[in-house]
Order: C-alpha cells, then sequence, then structure tokens
C-alpha cells in the first residue's frame, strides 16, 4: 500500500538521520552499490540506526552525501560529516565537508560481468558547517539526548585524489535470479597525507527490482593528526560485516564492525536510469511530500492537487495547489541552551515543468504561498523548564527545486527524490523575553529541502 510505504519512509528517514551514529563511508567519494546498477542519482543518509546502535555519540556522526552522473563517464560527489568526540581532555567536534568530480576511465559490460575503474579529483575542508544545529535540531525531534561540544579550532582545505575499481561476475547463466560475486577495491589521498582504503567482497542475489549483497570488507585510515579526525580514523579502521537491500529506489544498508565501535547503517534513495520508463506517461493529479528542511531542521509534510488557475490542461506546466506543514525545534542560532520551537502551516500554487531532453526522469518545481507561523524559544542546560511567549505571524512562501523519478508502486504511484529550497518571510519580527533576556523570533529563512514525493497519476 503506497500509504504504508510512505509511512515507512518517513520513520525510516527520521531514525537514520537522528539516532547515535559511530561511522560512514570515505567522504568524496561514491557509495557502495554493487556495479550492475546505475543510479543517475544517490541520495545517501549515514547513521547507525540500522547499524548496532548504542550510547556511545561519537566520530562519524551523521554524514549526508549526494552522488550524481553528469554523463556516461563523469559524476560528481557532495558529502557533509559531522565529526564529533566526548574523550576528556580531547573533546570536541568538526564538520567535514568534500566534493569531487569522478571520470570512469573503464566500463565493460559482457553478459552479466562489470568492470569498472573510475578516478577523480576534489577538495575536502574541515570546520564549522552547521553540524552542531542539525545533530541537535534531529534529536529534538525525537526527544533525543543532545550534543554540546565547542567546535575545534581546525580549518584548512585540502586536495584529493582518488581511484574506485570492482568486478561483477554471475556465479552461472543468467536465470530467474542473478546470482553473482563482487568485489571492489577503493582508496583517497590527500595534499595534507591522510589516506582512506576500503577493499571488500560480496555475493549479490537479485530479480527484478530487488537486490541482496552481503559479505565482508576491510577499511584503513593514516594520516590524521587532529584529536578528532584521529579517533574517527581509529575507530573507522576495521573488518566489517555487510549486508545491503534494494527494493526500486529504496536501498538499506548496515555495515556491522567485529572490534571496533564503528557500526553503522545507510539509508539510501536511487534515481534509476529505467525508472521513468516503469511509470503510465499521464500527470499526477495527487502528491503527498515528506522530509527534511536543514540546516535548522524541520520536518516537511505537504498534500498537492492538480489545478488549471493559470494553465490549461495542454500546457507542459503542470499545476498544483498545496497544502504543508512545517514543525520542529531547531537549536537558537549557536546556543545549544536555546531552541526555536517552530509551526508553520501554509496553501499555495506549485507549477511543475520536465527539463528538456530527460524526459519524465527530471522536473523543476516552483512554487509561492502564504501562510501562518507560530515560533517560541524553549530552554535546555541551565534553562531547563523554562519558555518564552509565542509569536504569531502571518508569513509568505517560496520554493523551487528538482525532482529526480525513483521508482513506482504498481501503474498509478511513483515515488521521486526532491531537493530544492524552502524560503519563508514572516510579516515582522517580534522580541520575546525569556531568563531576563529578550531574543528575537520570526526571522525570514531559507532552508534546504530534502526529502521524497508520491504521485498519483
Amino acid at each position: 500500500m503506497p500509504a504504508a510505504l510512505l509511512a515507512a519512509i518517513v520513520q525510516l528517514l527520521a531514525l537514520t538521520l537522528a539516532l547515535p551514529s559511530h561511522a560512514g563511508d570515505i567522504p568524496g567519494m561514491p557509495s557502495m552499490l554493487p556495479p550492475h546498477l546505475a543510479p543517475r542519482l544517490d541520495l545517501v543518509f549515514s547513521n547507525d540506526a540500522l547499524g548496532r546502535g548504542g550510547e556511545v555519540d561519537d566520530f562519524r556522526t551523521q554524514q549526508l552525501a549526494f552522488s550524481a552522473a553528469l554523463d556516461e563517464r563523469w559524476s560528481a560527489v557532495l558529502d557533509h560529516s559531522m565529526l564529533t568526540l566526548s574523550e576528556p581532555g580531547a573533546e570536541g567536534r568538526l564538520d567535514q565537508l568534500s566534493a569531487s568530480l569522478g571520470y570512469r576511465f573503464l566500463d565493460r559490460r559482457t553478459g552479466g560481468t562489470v568492470s569498472r575503474l573510475s578516478g577523480g579529483f576534489g577538495l575536502r575542508t574541515v570546520g564549522d558547517f552547521r553540524g552542531e544545529r542539525m545533530q541537535n535540531g534531529f534529536h529534538r525531534l525525537i526527544g533525543s539526548e543532545l550534543k554540546d561540544l565547542l567546535y575545534r579550532p581546525e580549518d584548512g582545505t585540502d586536495a584529493t585524489a582518488w581511484l574506485d575499481a570492482e568486478h561483477l561476475a554471475p556465479f552461472a547463466r543468467p536465470g530467474a535470479w542473478r546470482l553473482a560475486w563482487w568485489v571492489r577495491a577503493r582508496a583517497l589521498a590527500t595534499s595534507d597525507g591522510q589516506f582512506d582504503a576500503t577493499a571488500g567482497a560480496f555475493a549479490v542475489a537479485g530479480r527484478g527490482g530487488f537486490d541482496l549483497w552481503t559479505g565482508l570488507r576491510q577499511d584503513w585510515r593514516s594520516g590524521y593528526r587532529e584529536p578528532v579526525q584521529r579517533a574517527t580514523a581509529d575507530a573507522e579502521e576495521d573488518l566489517a560485516f555487510v549486508l545491503g537491500l534494494r527494493f526500486g529506489g529504496l536501498v538499506l544498508e548496515t555495515v556491522q564492525q567485529f572490534h571496533e565501535e564503528a557500526s553503522y547503517g545507510q539509508l539510501r534513495l536511487l534515481s534509476l536510469e529505467s525508472a521513468a520508463h516503469r511509470v503510465a506517461a499521464r500527470p499526477p493529479r495527487l502528491g503527498l511530500e515528506t522530509g527534511f528542511l536543514v540546516p535548522d531542521v524541520h520536518l516537511h509534510l505537504a498534500g498537492r492537487y492538480a489545478s488549471t488557475f493559470a494553465v490549461d490542461e495542454s500546457s507542459a506546466w503542470r499545476e498544483s495547489v498545496f497544502v504543508s506543514a512545517d514543525f520542529g525545534e531547531p537549536q537558537y542560532g549557536d546556543d545549544p541552551a536555546l531552541y526555536r520551537q517552530s509551526i508553520q502551516l501554509g496553501i499555495g500554487l506549485e507549477w511543475e515543468h520536465p527539463v528538456y531532453a530527460s524526459g519524465d526522469w527530471l522536473a523543476g518545481y516552483v512554487s509561492i504561498g502564504a501562510g501562518w507561523r507560530r515560533e517560541r524559544l524553549i530552554g535546555e542546560g541551565a534553562l531547563a523548564g523554562r519558555e518564552s511567549d509565542s509569536a504569531d505571524r502571518p508569513v509568505l512562501l517560496g520554493g523551487a527545486g528538482l525532482r529526480f523519478m525513483s521508482g513506482s508502486i504498481g501503474r498509478r504511484w511513483a515515488y521521486r527524490i526532491q531537493a530544492g529550497i524552502s524560503a519563508w518571510l514572516p510579516g515582522g519580527r517580534d522580541d520575546v523575553e525569556l531568563d531576563g533576556q529578550e531574543y528575537g523570533l520570526l526571522d525570514p529563512g531559507v532552508a534546504l529541502s530534502l526529502g521524497v514525493t508520491f504521485d498519483f497519476g
């Protein structure tokens, strides 16, 4: 049932992003995925909700990564990782941003055999990139423990270079099931002397839109000197058991280490080459959205219904009336003792248009609307139990972004990855008092919007 799948993805997104985590994949490289799959877009949420979990919330505590195919050979990767360490005397946090371009030197496919060799170059930098606000904002959504750690006085940008080699071959002649073995080795080096590498061997089984893989991987890390990065590297260097599952455009994977505390899980959304061809070619009448706004974290829900106020049915533009709700308790600026409880309701119009030459795989959208927003401050730590008065104002809404076809549910339902920008402009700013001090609420805001939209044709 589409409603059941929607609810499951909402819960998995919330858990994957908000629970304690201990590791992730090599930042700045494409994530591990059997090579017979060739996603145009790969959105990865990494956390230990699908790993062992635990009380320790250190090391690579959350990771968000995008991989996109620019054409048949070139690709791009963007990664945001949050690193934390609670060890007395060395405690602190750092955020890590990585970006790279990759080129596939070899892509040989014969029968069920796939051989690939890719390489790339990029940049990696560390510093304060809103990781504390994102982490504590997600933790507030589910009532998890907040993380109050100061950022380490570390910054700097390094060049990176990487290589990635993999080979997949069938165990037997193709039948109803695809049965194969898969090996992969990859390494990344930085201009600062850091070195990350992974090697793994897996068995893969698949049928239709379903794939299952399992095996072992070994990670190596070296060259890290700063305490938070060094502790993260030490925790990620281990032998691990891997179990992955794909159903259509949804991937769940868990990596369980044998000795260290860096087990983690991944939830991934894929936009595959063939996804657009499996959906009936009729404009969607109904849309349901779920996702998150970051870095000031809000849960976003919306519904859309086809309309023709400004366009007619013959236009390439698709118009919808939308109603939306956003709520969360993001951190107030850089103060981990103050949180801004926010609720926003809206209604408006949205226009969507396929991107030329992409067919139904990729579409752009813009939206405008109006609504109501309410905010108040909530204290934590030394201010625990204290709250300010609420402030309410009408608000203007705007948004723009892209939707990537991910998969289908039967002939009438499709689901797409959504990535865009959401903006709000309240009708004024209010000051409230908490613990004898005044704070401003109802500021204009802009956020990155990430999620899934379900369309009924």
